[in-house]
C-alpha cells in the first residue's frame, strides 16, 4: 500500500498543497496518509480529497486570523516579535480562531467514510507520553481537537487541553511519522519534509521512500499569509513534478529536456570559443583539469552554469521555464547590471563573483582577451559563467 506522510514546518505547509497539486496531476493513489502538525491537518484534507477546501483554507489562514486584526509585518522579525508579545501576554496564539476555521473545512462525515486510512502524532505532556492515533481510535467528535493537538506548536501557540490532559505539537515526537503509516500496512511511502525543526524517528522497516523537500526558501515558518502561501504552493509543484521526472532542474525549474535542448544547441559553440581565446595559452591545461571543461558535456554541470548564474542574477525562482525563456530573461538582468555599473562608474569589487563575471564579460564584449585570459586563470568558474553570457546574448 503507499502512503502520504507529511511533516510539521507551519506556514510552510502550503508547500504540501503544492505537492498535492502535483500528486493530482500525475494520477498517483494513495492508501494512507500520515502527518504531523500542519501535516495532520492538511493529511485530514487528503484523506477527504477536498483539494479545492484545502486550497481555499490556505486563503483564508493568515495574520488577521492569528492576531485579530490587520497587521502590517515588514519582515521576519516584526513576526516573532509578535508571537513573542502573544506567548509572553497570553502563553502563545490562542487557537480558539484556528480551530473554529478548521472545523469548517474539515467534514468529520465524509473523513470517517474515505477508505484511506489515516494517523497522526502529537504528544500527551499531562502524561508525559507521544501519541499515535489512527483514524480507528479517534473519536469522531474530538477529529478537530487532535488536528489542533498534533499542530499546538508550543510556544508559538498555546497547549491543546482535552479533557484534563495537555497536549503539544507532534513534532517534539516524530516529526515525518513515516513508521507510523508503516505500521499501518505502507509498504511505499511518499514522504514531504519541510526541513521545520523536530524529532525524526529512525525507520523501523526498509521500504521504498520518495522524500519531497523544499529546494527553495520558503517563507517563514510563523509568517500566514496569502503571497507566501502562493509561492510555496508552487515550490511543491514544481519540486513533486521533478521528483516524478516530468520537470528539470534542481533551485530553478525547466521544461522536460529543456536543459538538454540548451545544451546541444550552445556546447560546441561553448567549446570552440574557450579553446579560440585560451589557444596558445600555456596554463590551457589546467582549465583541462577543472571540473568545467571536463564536465561540459555533462547535463547536470550544464545545468549548474545556468542555475549559479540565475541565482546570481536574481532571477525569479517560482516559474517554469523554457530554456529559450531562461536565456532571455538571464541577458536582459545582465544588461540591466551592466547598465547600472557603468552609471555609477564605480570600481568593480573583484571579490564578488557577480563582479568577476561582469568585468570579464565586458572584456570579452571589448576583445580584451589577454585581460580575459589573467583573469580566467586567477578565476576559472566565474570566466565559464561570462563565456555562456557571451554565447547565448
Amino acid at each position: 500500500m503507499k502512503a502520504v506522510v507529511l511533516s510539521g514546518g507551519g506556514s510552510n505547509g502550503s508547500y504540501q498543497i503544492g505537492v498535492w497539486k502535483a500528486l493530482r496531476h500525475l494520477h498517483i493513489q494513495y492508501d494512507i496518509v500520515t502527518g504531523t502538525s500542519v501535516g495532520a491537518l492538511n493529511g485530514a484534507l487528503m484523506v477527504q480529497k477536498n483539494y479545492y477546501k484545502a486550497l481555499f483554507l490556505w486563503k483564508k489562514l493568515n495574520m488577521k486570523i492569528l492576531f485579530g486584526q490587520e497587521e502590517k509585518l515588514d519582515n521576519d522579525k516584526d513576526v516573532f516579535k509578535m508571537f513573542r508579545q502573544e506567548f509572553l501576554k497570553h502563553g502563545g496564539i490562542e487557537i480558539e480562531k484556528v480551530e473554529n476555521l478548521i472545523d469548517r473545512y474539515v467534514n468529520t462525515k465524509k473523513f470517517f467514510k474515505s477508505k484511506i486510512d489515516y494517523g497522526l502524532v502529537t504528544v500527551n505532556v499531562s502524561k508525559k507520553k507521544a501519541l499515535c492515533l489512527t483514524k480507528k481510535e479517534i473519536e469522531k467528535e474530538k477529529l478537530t481537537d487532535y488536528l489542533m493537538a498534533s499542530s499546538a506548536c508550543y510556544p508559538a501557540f498555546q497547549i491543546k487541553k482535552i479533557e484534563d490532559d495537555k497536549y503539544v505539537d507532534g513534532g517534539f515526537y516524530d516529526n515525518l511519522p513515516i513508521n507510523l503509516a508503516i505500521s499501518l500496512g505502507a509498504d511505499e511511502v511518499i514522504a514531504v519534509d519541510l526541513n521545520a525543526p523536530g524529532i525524526k524517528v529512525p525507520l523501523t522497516k526498509k521500504i521504498k521512500v520518495t522524500t519531497i523537500k523544499p529546494k527553495n526558501k520558503l517563507s517563514f515558518f510563523l509568517n500566514f499569509n496569502e503571497i507566501g502561501a502562493k509561492r510555496n504552493i508552487i515550490f511543491g509543484y514544481n519540486d513533486t513534478m521533478k521528483v516524478f521526472g516530468k520537470l528539470d532542474g534542481e533551485y530553478f525549474t525547466f521544461k522536460k529536456n529543456h536543459i538538454q535542448k540548451c545544451m546541444t544547441k550552445y556546447q560546441e559553440t561553448y567549446k570552440e570559443l574557450f579553446q579560440e581565446i585560451m589557444k596558445k595559452e600555456k596554463k590551457l591545461d589546467i582549465f583541462r583539469r577543472t571540473p568545467s571543461m571536463k564536465n561540459l558535456s555533462d547535463e547536470k554541470y550544464f545545468l549548474k552554469i545556468l542555475e549559479d548564474l540565475g541565482k546570481m542574477f536574481d532571477m525569479e525562482e517560482a516559474k517554469i521555464y523554457r530554456y529559450q525563456t531562461f536565456n532571455r530573461e538571464l541577458v536582459r538582468s545582465v544588461e540591466r547590471e551592466l547598465l547600472e555599473r557603468n552609471k555609477k562608474r564605480k570600481i568593480p569589487n573583484l571579490l564578488k563573483s557577480k563582479e568577476i563575471v561582469l568585468d570579464i564579460l565586458e572584456d570579452l564584449k571589448n576583445d580584451r582577451i589577454s585581460a580575459v585570459k589573467k583573469k580566467a586563470f586567477l578565476s576559472p568558474k566565474e570566466f565559464i559563467r561570462a563565456l555562456y553570457l557571451w554565447v547565448i546574448e
